[in-house]
């Protein structure tokens, strides 16, 4: 199955200065807003670029990624520029600029562990490198009917998604570009229930502890403060695997859009 990054309208850019573009579709989109998890996975990806092209065949893992978008909407298209900001041996850290028609539309920025591979364990460059065509997979229904999450209990922001082999990468866990999609049905089941109007994300931090490689993967999220405050925190555990911590994140959320 193709990894979920190309259902998300993603396709890499050449000549206009840009890493990424992005063209949204209503599929991708909550209470006509665009997902924060699909701008995410664009900084998370487009960090990456820049990340491969200093790691050489060092494997890299996403240990922490944030986002701000002032003003969420569903811009017909947007464009992703990163840059390096820090390249150690074992922390790179990128900033990721998303514009629309020149006007900033959201910040974020990602750091990614680096850890060396043994010689003999040394892949070919070219093989761990996002493929400089995109393959497009759009979705023909919303994006959280794809992947199956449930909301459960709205008042705790418990949300549930088996695993099944469509969510998982090449390493048997699950993908990173669905992580911040649970934790974002998470925040807005207990914004929904707790705020009066829809409500979207606008400011995502995510800190990813561990792997989700069994299921069903579960959520608890709970008010930072008090509700009028829109802050959220939201843990995902690996419930078949002794109920382990995957993920921590802290977000806010806003009234939707008009």
């Amino acid at each position: 199955m193709p990894p979920f990054y190309t259902r998300y309208g993603f396709s890499r850019t050449s000549g206009t200065g840009a890493d990424l573009a992005i063209a949204p579709y209503p599929e991708l989109a909550v209470e006509g807003t665009l997902r924060a998890t699909v701008v995410a996975s664009a900084i998370d990806l487009v960090g990456g670029f820049h990340t491969r092209e200093i790691a050489g065949t060092d494997a890299t893992f996403t240990s922490d990624l944030s986002l701000r978008i002032p003003n969420p909407g569903m811009p017909e298209k947007i464009e992703a520029r990163g840059e390096l900001l820090r390249a150690g041996r074992r922390l790179i850290t990128t900033s990721v600029t998303l514009e629309t028609d020149g006007v900033p539309y959201a910040y974020g920025t990602t750091t990614f562990s680096r850890i060396a591979r043994r010689g003999d364990e040394a892949p070919d460059i070219a093989s761990l490198s996002t493929p400089v065509v995109i393959e497009r997979h759009p979705l023909d229904r919303p994006l959280i009917e794809e992947v199956g999450i449930e909301v459960i209990e709205p008042a705790s922001g418990l949300v549930r998604v088996p695993l099944r082999s469509a969510l998982l990468n090449p390493e048997g866990v699950m993908q990173g570009a669905l992580v911040a999609l649970v934790v974002e049905c998470a925040a807005l089941a207990l914004a929904d229930a707790g705020l009066p109007g829809a409500q979207v994300v606008t400011e995502l931090d995510l800190r990813y502890l561990a792997s989700a490689s069994i299921g069903p993967v579960e959520s608890h999220a709970v008010w930072v403060g008090r509700p009028a405050d829109r802050m959220i925190r939201v843990e995902l555990r690996d419930s078949g695997r002794e109920n382990r911590l995957t993920t921590l994140a802290l977000l806010r959320v806003a009234g939707a859009p008009e």
